[in-house]
């Protein structure tokens, strides 16, 4: 396959920073856009996925590698730390916006910025949702994270009809995966959602039929997959990797 040109959003680190690394390692050349320089891309855009100029840079630098985009990884998130009604209104509402903000605004940037170019080369996008928007309620997150990804199905399906022919537009909604994946406060400073990862791990297989963890490195290749030709003819789909989550 002739190498890619690859844009992935939140590449330094978790999910982000497996599929970096995988592209990477199929020949494809990553430009990486997030708040840290990704150790996997050979080029990192420094800025901030709600920041519409930012995802433009992140393009212009594409473009400059390779004359293009091939593939749009958008998958730059954070989480809510189980938000819920028992919060403080104003806190809750800043909560909200916040999560909104990255998780559904900013893949809406993303793609803008990266559409013509994608129409042009007939290439992909790859969204990151999560088992929270299929299985409400029962996932630990809270109502910001939870409606975000469900608006990110929205933005799913409009994006896979508005973009087709051209462009192919699917998502993977992985469930019980260890990540450096941050919660969101009210001031918008961040901490790590899961103190505990040997805890979360056992947590995770105790509530999936397999009985397993999904790996970041693991999803990774479904990453791949569905960027591939291989995939030609999914748009509008979603990868469910939960080891049977909603079976149990």
């Amino acid at each position: 396959m002739p190498q890619r040109s690859v844009v992935v959003t939140g590449g330094a680190s978790g999910i982000g920073l497996a599929i970096t690394a995988a592209f990477v390692a199929a020949g494809d050349h990553v430009v990486s856009l997030g708040h840290s320089p990704s150790p996997a891309a050979q080029c990192s855009v420094v800025g901030d996925v709600r920041v519409p100029d930012d995802h433009r840079r992140a393009v212009e630098a594409a473009c400059e590698a390779l004359g293009g985009v091939d593939v749009l990884i958008a998958n730059a998130g954070i989480h809510d730390g189980g938000a819920d009604l028992s919060r403080d209104p104003d806190d809750l509402a800043a909560v909200m916006r916040s999560v909104f903000d990255v998780d559904v605004v900013g893949y809406v940037l993303a793609i803008q910025a990266a559409s013509e170019s994608l129409r042009e080369r007939r290439g992909s996008i790859v969204m990151t949702l999560s088992d929270a928007a299929f299985l409400a309620g029962q996932t630990g997150a809270g109502i910001a994270y939870t409606a975000a990804k469900h608006a990110g199905l929205g933005v799913l399906g409009w994006t896979a009809r508005a973009l087709a022919p051209e462009v192919r537009v699917n998502a993977v909604a992985p469930g019980g995966v260890i990540t450096s994946l941050h919660a969101v406060g009210a001031d918008g400073t961040g901490r790590p959602l899961f103190d505990d990862a040997d805890a979360k791990r056992d947590l995770i297989r105790s509530r999936n039929a397999l009985g397993t963890v999904m790996e970041p490195a693991e999803l990774a290749e479904l990453y791949l997959w569905l960027a591939s030709p291989a995939a030609r003819t999914l748009t509008g789909e979603v990868l469910r990797p939960d080891g049977g989550l909603r079976l149990r």
